[in-house]
């Protein structure tokens, strides 16, 4: 295996070789956008930082994109009902900051952050017309996550450069989005049933082994992590393949053997899963109660994106983090942005289970796009169990997804109508009534 560090090269070399190809095929421009941002090659590399190259690229790449095509279209609610409530979300992100508790820290730990999700997820919608490139980006995706994940999966499989904890050893990245233990599981546990289920929608056996790749590197490196959420995660992710499955007794039985292989296999797995207990999900319960708290105590609109902590130390006497998203969503945003959070989640839910609804009616249940479907519906649901212990309601997940699921909705609507007039058609030749043009 080569070192992390011999290979950091390759991602300054893909952002600049990608984001060449984005001014000519506009589906490279957000996936050269994704390794600047989460690669964080300003932090490796500082003569990025110095060019605010984060900046100066989304300008260039959203100006590219917009200048060509119907990307304006797509950002429309009538699009899809997603973007609506979106919008709105937004709208209550903002009114929130306006009235935060610390507005210099909402904007420096949470808005700042958002604001550059939200450009990430306009340039998604826009550059993305057909299947071909949805797949494009959906493995660029995939790629660009196993290479974020190699750092902590060689330490843990080379035994090296772990962090020694009070519990342990926790393999982790140095730095960046994968650099905590619990960020680096649920990070891995969002992405293990999307890897999982489209390496299904592989029709050449030759690619099914590279396919599989993305994957060991996940399931390696969330073991690695030592987090207890990541082990409840991975089990929810082994109920929802059983619950999906046609077959559900053979599948619990596959599951069930690999897991036992897996917990006498690895001392790490199984010292893991010793350490849950129910002190520890109290503790994670306690922030959703604190988040309830800060609306009775008068904070409607929220506390501020990001400044859960501060009202925290005011109204209960400690300052820490609430490690639960719903009770961060109820904190930060109050009422109004807790219910356009939610609606926001039920259409992605929406958007997902109407596209795979319509492709088994059409028979294509081993298509990529019902693979990505399958992929994305368990992923969301086991990232929304394991937030029960974790915060990230600004983080960019949610917000791919989304679009994830507009451009799923669309692509299969194309082919429902498309399919569609290739039958009429065809009821039309039969009925002799058909007309060459």
């Amino acid at each position: 295996m080569f070192e992390p560090d011999s290979i950091r090269i390759v991602s300054v070399a893909a952002f600049v070789i990608l984001f060449a190809l984005g001014m000519i095929r506009p589906v490279w421009a957000p996936v050269a956008y994704m390794i600047l941002v989460y690669c964080k090659l300003s932090s490796y590399y500082p003569v990025f930082g110095a060019m605010k190259a984060e900046l100066l690229f989304a300008v260039i790449i959203v100006a590219r994109i917009l200048l060509t095509g119907d990307g304006f279209a797509k950002l429309s609610a009538r699009y899809n009902a997603l973007n609506k409530y979106l919008y709105v979300f937004v709208i209550c992100v903002f009114i929130s900051f306006a009235i935060a508790w610390d507005r210099q820290y909402s904007w420096d730990n949470a808005v700042y952050h958002f604001i550059k999700v939200l450009i990430l997820y306009i340039m998604i919608l826009i550059a993305i017309d057909n299947q071909h490139d949805f797949k494009i980006f959906v493995w660029s995706f995939l790629t660009m996550f196993a290479y974020l994940a190699y750092e902590p999966t060689y330490g843990f499989i080379t035994g090296t450069g772990g962090g020694q904890y009070m519990y342990g050893v926790n393999y982790i990245a140095s730095i960046g989005i994968l650099s905590g233990h619990v960020a680096l599981a649920n990070n891995m546990n969002q992405m293990i049933p999307i890897a999982f289920y489209l390496i299904f929608s592989i029709k050449k056996r030759s690619l099914i082994i590279i396919g599989t790749i993305p994957l060991f590197i996940f399931v390696t490196a969330l073991v690695g992590s030592g987090s207890r959420g990541g082990i409840v995660g991975f089990a929810m992710f082994c109920l929802c393949l059983v619950y999906f499955s046609k077959n559900r007794l053979k599948t619990s039985i596959v599951v069930g053997i690999i897991s036992i292989f897996v917990f006498i296999g690895s001392g790490q797995f199984s010292s893991t899963m010793k350490r849950i207990d129910k002190s520890s999900t109290k503790g994670r319960l306690i922030g959703l109660t604190h988040g309830i708290e800060m609306i009775k105590r008068g904070n409607v609109l929220g506390v501020g994106p990001g400044c859960f902590l501060f009202a925290r130390r005011q109204y209960f006497s400690y300052r820490m983090e609430a490690h639960n998203i719903y009770g961060q969503v109820f904190g930060d945003l109050g009422i109004p942005g807790t219910i356009a959070w939610l609606f926001l989640i039920l259409q992605i839910f929406r958007n997902i289970i109407d596209a795979k609804d319509t492709l088994k009616a059409l028979h294509m249940e081993k298509d990529f796009l019902y693979k990505l479907a399958m992929g994305v519906q368990v992923s969301l649901i086991v990232r929304l169990f394991i937030s029960m212990a974790s915060h990230g309601l600004y983080y960019f997940y949610w917000y791919i997804m989304a679009a994830f699921s507009i451009i799923l909705s669309k692509l299969v609507e194309d082919i429902s109508e498309n399919k569609l007039q290739e039958q009429n058609l065809i009821a039309e030749k039969q009925l002799g009534k058909y007309q060459p043009q």
